[in-house]
């Protein structure tokens, strides 16, 4: 289990980040969650899956997002995509996403957080909308969602801790001290919406 998706269609169109697909999609499945309901109890030691086949719609290295399409339909109403544009600084966002993924565990979380900073990174001379959110996320959650409770509306999508990118540096047991911060940074919903 490599990170986070949702589904952003009924038709099965997914929204991710491109590097939690990485540069060689053959072979990419995606797995549902075991639970329906958020509240349920999950049983981290009922390890079945049923992988479903995906393929590669669209992907934007520069803003690394990726639009998915796997074989399943969703009969329920979605969430609308936004953007930052649309909440403020100190503004309640909630996170869903799988942060212990990596390590094997597929547990769905929800967390809570502030929109900490609105901020352009640029990347190939173009720039791109993103925030900076309060807490420290883990490498499963990339992909996952940005929900703002207040509109209703999946605003942003988690790309990874909000850190320089140096090149280089040490790594501590696999552990990059410049990661070890409480922001994380996200990218805004908007541009799914020029992929699909």
């Amino acid at each position: 289990m490599l990170g986070t998706g949702f589904i952003i269609s009924n038709d099965g169109k997914i929204a991710t980040t491109k590097h939690v697909v990485g540069s060689d999609p053959s072979n990419l499945v995606i797995l549902a969650p075991h639970i329906t309901d958020i509240n349920s109890y999950q049983d981290t030691s009922d390890t079945r899956c049923t992988p479903v086949q995906t393929t590669v719609l669209e992907m934007d290295p520069i803003k690394d997002l990726c639009v998915l399409k796997a074989d399943i339909t969703f009969s329920g109403t979605l969430p609308q995509l936004g953007s930052f544009d649309e909440v403020n600084i100190g503004e309640k966002v909630g996170i869903f996403g799988y942060p212990h993924c990596v390590a094997g565990r597929r547990v769905l979380t929800f967390q809570e957080t502030e929109i900490g900073a609105k901020v352009l990174l640029e990347s190939n001379s173009i720039k791109s909308k993103h925030a900076v959110i309060n807490t420290q996320a883990r490498p499963g959650q990339s992909g996952g969602i940005i929900f703002s409770p207040k509109l209703g509306k999946v605003i942003g999508i988690l790309v990874g801790a909000y850190a320089p990118n140096q090149g280089g540096g040490i790594s501590l047991g696999g552990i990059n001290p410049q990661e070890l911060h409480q922001t994380t940074h996200c990218i805004s919903a908007e541009y799914i919406n020029d992929m699909i």
